[in-house]
């Protein structure tokens, strides 16, 4: 660092600037900067000025931000094969791009999973189609990265392909961490909705399981049961029960569609733009009927934009899809269809938020809900009835 005024801790940290990436954790050569959680169970960075060297690298890494300037192309796609499709949270281009890497480049991918006991949302390598299982589907809450930057590295040392998934802050703190472009790495952005708080979805989680009592072994927050529009949350517990309902009236969604468990930073994401940091960036096609109705069945299609043209050749390798290039103007697509793809959402009021992280501590999640979610799940519910 260049100063030690300049040594950050978790309480002084100005947290609208901190995406949590982590790239500074990584690069610290002298293992001095920790994630640590903050008062809503966000990490953050937090440095042991013994072990600080004033080195700067971290400062330097935070500061970078890469993005491509090559010409984008956009495509609808979805899995040929329907069962892959329905347990896929849109139309199956993850785990499509993901075979790719596994069977035919002999790579490995990196992406979002859960630890063993399903209460924490990590990223993890994928090296067979049995571990790329639990990369799948949404996950509606921030990662852990741990030293998946230093894994992948190693891997691209290695002369390996990789393709990495993430929000488009964990892709610009992988290349931050980088510093260079590998000929063999892919990196892969989702349209991000915001990333939610760990400490909000670890006490969700162990408070359904005590109703339910027993162990949660899978969850999915893109169940398509009632089709690819009717979205709801299922989760299966290690008794063979299960709980299922709509996202509208599911307390842990719709406390991160509330903006309470939404971290500080996601309010002013410098990320959050049209031209991207990844190769390709994924998400829900939502809209779909109006450019290309013949894949507008309700089981789910994928958006999917190449940014670069290795990251076009990929998605034209991606085995048993239907892929078709649409000629669509981005901004005009996100701006009325899509707009999480560059529009930073509203903060929610200061003192609101503060209330349920305070009730959070003290309250069963129910009962947090009861007093500052029903609101917002009514007037979610009469929008979708607007619709």
């Amino acid at each position: 660092m260049n100063s030690r005024n300049e040594v950050h801790n978790v309480s002084l940290i100005n947290k609208e600037d901190c995406c949590g990436c982590s790239a500074c954790f990584v690069s610290c050569k002298s293992g001095a900067i920790k994630m640590i959680p903050d008062y809503e169970g966000f990490l953050y960075p937090d440095i042991e000025q013994d072990l600080c060297t004033n080195c700067g690298l971290c400062l330097k890494v935070c500061k970078l931000k890469y993005t491509y300037e090559e010409t984008q192309k956009i495509f609808s796609c979805w899995s040929k094969d329907d069962k892959l499709r329905y347990k896929s949270s849109s139309g199956g281009a993850f785990t499509a791009l993901s075979r790719l890497f596994i069977e035919k480049l002999n790579g490995v991918v990196c992406g979002v999973g859960y630890n063993e006991n399903k209460d924490e949302v990590i990223h993890k390598f994928a090296h067979n189609e049995k571990e790329l299982e639990d990369l799948r589907r949404s996950k509606f809450v921030q990662s852990n990265k741990n030293e998946v930057y230093r894994e992948v590295r190693d891997y691209l040392t290695q002369d390996k392909y990789v393709l990495f998934t993430g929000t488009p802050c964990e892709v610009g703190g992988l290349r931050q961490f980088l510093r260079k472009d590998y000929q063999k790495l892919i990196t892969c952005d989702l349209i991000c909705g915001c990333v939610s708080s760990p400490e909000v979805y670890l006490k969700y989680i162990l408070e359904i399981q005590d109703k339910y009592n027993s162990k949660v072994t899978f969850v999915n927050f893109k169940d398509k049961r009632k089709g690819w529009r009717g979205k709801g949350i299922s989760i299966l517990f290690e008794n063979g029960e299960e709980y299922y309902n709509s996202i509208l009236d599911d307390d842990y969604v719709v406390s991160f569609h509330s903006r309470y468990n939404i971290r500080p930073s996601c309010f002013k994401c410098k990320y959050r733009a049209l031209n991207r940091g990844a190769d390709i960036t994924l998400g829900d096609f939502w809209a779909i009927e109006k450019y290309n109705p013949a894949f507008d069945d309700n089981k789910g299609t994928s958006f999917v934009m190449t940014n670069t043209r290795k990251g076009e050749e990929m998605v034209l390798m991606m085995p048993d899809m239907e892929v078709h290039e649409l000629n669509i103007d981005v901004e005009e697509y996100s701006t009325k269809f899509n707009w999480c793809m560059h529009k930073n959402p509203d903060a929610p009021d200061v003192l609101k938020r503060k209330l349920f992280y305070d009730d959070l501590k003290s309250m069963p999640f129910d009962k947090v809900s009861e007093k500052h979610l029903n609101q917002i799940k009514e007037e979610r519910k009469q929008r979708k009835l607007n619709l």
